[in-house]
């Protein structure tokens, strides 16, 4: 696991934790939840649509992938945050705390159609003695006549 993806995990925890620690004024708490809620979530969801390997250093890609995780981002926490409202239990604290569990489950669940470690499965064949033999190659020579050719003389 790298450390991004840990990162991410944690990220969602520890605004929770500046949130409901530290005092309402204070401005490290707004800046804080703010730079979480514009990139966290998203960034564990993108991570999921990410190009591949040979766009990564594309300029274009890069910028791609910012706008695509912070619409990620504002769109789950619109997701979030509206049934919040629309029960009458909203609180920051609560939606930060939603948050960080679906950023969190999205950092540390494996990437779709990724490498897996298993090891590599066998090719099925008949096993020794359940039947004849296999029919033994062509002989090149025979190519093309449907007949095989006889041996060459030594």
């Amino acid at each position: 696991m790298t450390s991004l993806r840990r990162g991410l995990a944690l990220s969602g925890w520890a605004a929770a934790a500046v949130v409901a620690f530290l005092p309402d004024a204070l401005v490290l708490r707004a800046v804080v939840t703010t730079a979480f809620l514009l990139v966290c979530p998203g960034l564990a969801a993108s991570r999921w649509a990410r190009p591949g390997a040979a766009r990564v250093r594309d300029r274009t890609a890069a910028l791609e992938r910012g706008v695509l995780t912070v619409t990620l981002s504002l769109s789950m926490a619109v997701l979030v945050v509206e049934p919040l409202f629309l029960t009458g239990t909203f609180t920051v604290t609560r939606a930060l705390l939603a948050l960080a569990a679906v950023t969190s489950a999205l950092a540390l669940l494996p990437k779709p159609g990724g490498r897996r470690s298993r090891a590599p499965r066998a090719v099925p064949g008949p096993e020794p003695g359940s039947g004849p033999a296999p029919d033994p190659a062509p002989d090149p020579r025979s190519a093309g006549t449907g007949r095989p050719e006889p041996p060459a003389p030594e």
